[in-house]
């Protein structure tokens, strides 16, 4: 199964995130839209609760894939066919262990406040730069609880449906506590948020459409990596 890459990428910077597990939010629908050289795709997240998010990727070509939490499960959408991945994150959980030795340490990535502001889909925050593997790139991060309740429930989705966190950026980003409690507006040009709102979500869209499949092809061929 193919997972976007534009998905991991927003989800990394969605690390930066933090609030408290007391507070209590509204329904939030969050989109945005993503910019890669094959065309331009979207991403929505649909946030419930902690136990019921939904992501929904819909790629250059139109064609859409959804990852739905409910519980400590999550499962992979695409069209009627329904896939729980459980056991594909025990699998990347074990990968991740036996490879824990081989990566290499990385610094944590610092955040330039430029002292500018732009305002994104009616939401105001502050422009800032940083440098990662030698690139330079500008980020516009703002305080919106909200919109950090809804990116909080996409970490949590990247999380569970791989048994580890797939970024050390993930990590690097949440030891700079001038940002970590902020929330994604826009990356460069190739993310940007498009809307936001916490009209009530309909609670069919956290139903799966069908009976969920097995893992099949993938897993046996993760298996033969652990040698399983």
């Amino acid at each position: 199964m193919k997972i976007k890459k534009e998905f991991y990428l927003t989800a990394a910077l969605a690390g930066m995130v933090l609030i408290s597990s007391q507070a209590v939010f509204a329904d939030v629908t969050a989109v945005y839209k993503m910019t890669s050289r094959d065309g331009n795709g979207v991403q929505t997240i649909l946030y419930a609760d902690k136990q019921h998010v939904r992501m929904d990727m819909t790629d250059a070509m139109k064609n859409k894939t959804s990852m739905l939490k409910l519980g400590d499960k999550v499962y992979a959408i695409t069209g009627e066919v329904v896939q729980d991945l459980s056991q594909l994150s025990r699998m990347m959980a074990a990968l991740g262990k036996g490879n824990k030795g081989r990566h290499k340490t990385q610094t944590s990535i610092k955040y330039k406040d430029t002292g500018k502001t732009e305002t994104i889909a009616g939401i105001t925050g502050k422009v800032y730069r940083f440098v990662e593997n030698g690139r330079s790139h500008e980020v516009v991060l703002g305080q919106n609880k909200d919109l950090q309740n809804a990116v909080l429930g996409m970490v949590a989705i990247t999380k569970a449906a791989t048994g580890m966190m797939l970024f050390d950026s993930m990590n690097r980003i949440q030891q700079d506590i001038s940002v970590k409690s902020m929330a994604l507006l826009r990356l460069d040009d190739r993310v940007r948020l498009k809307s936001m709102n916490t009209r009530s979500i309909p609670a069919s869209s956290f139903k799966l459409p069908a009976k969920p499949q097995q893992m099949g092809g993938v897993g046996n061929l993760i298996k033969g990596i652990l040698g399983q």
